[in-house]
């Protein structure tokens, strides 16, 4: 597994528009609530990779609320209802829980590219945005998770590749 830690400025158009909806909901306050998502604003191609991640103490025992269409093709089974962290290989789902506990405990965005090993043998390689919710405004209660495996992803992702920060390789 590869991963490359992403600046929000490089995110790929559609991973853009997420973010900037996001931003528009938070207006002065650090995230806000999954009550005024409206996952329909999304561009409509991201939404069979999409996730909502409802976040629980301790955070091992969080579960997918929602798990995008898309994703059982390319993870090989339904995640819905499910912990994030029992993803397969191990070593992916292990990633997924400290992704998720950066954005739990930077309350803030964060993004990722990832290529890794897929079921059904071929590589994967995509763009991952996560946004925290939160129904206090000061924990998080949920993330959003949006997965871009588009032309315009890849081409970014190499295009900015020297530049990321925080290489890290996992086999």
């Amino acid at each position: 597994m590869h991963i490359l830690a992403a600046e929000l400025e490089d995110l790929p158009s559609g991973l853009r528009a997420v973010l900037d909806y996001w931003d528009e909901l938070r207006r002065a306050r650090k995230a806000p609530a999954w009550s005024e998502v409206d996952m329909m604003r999304f561009p409509a191609r991201l939404l069979p990779t999409t996730m909502i991640v409802d976040v629980h103490e301790p955070l091992e025992d969080s579960v997918f609320r929602y798990w995008g269409s898309r994703l059982s093709e390319i993870h090989g089974e339904d995640m819905t209802a499910r912990c994030p962290y029992d993803l397969q290989p191990y070593e992916f789902g292990q990633q997924l829980l400290r992704d998720h506990r950066a954005v739990v405990e930077n309350k803030r965005p964060l993004a990722w590219h990832y290529s890794f090993l897929a079921s059904g043998g071929y590589m994967h390689s995509h763009s991952v945005l996560r946004l925290p919710l939160s129904n206090d405004d000061d924990s998080v209660h949920h993330i959003i998770v949006v997965v871009d495996f588009s032309r315009e992803a890849l081409e970014l992702m190499h295009r900015k590749q020297e530049t990321y920060a925080g290489i890290v390789s996992r086999k």
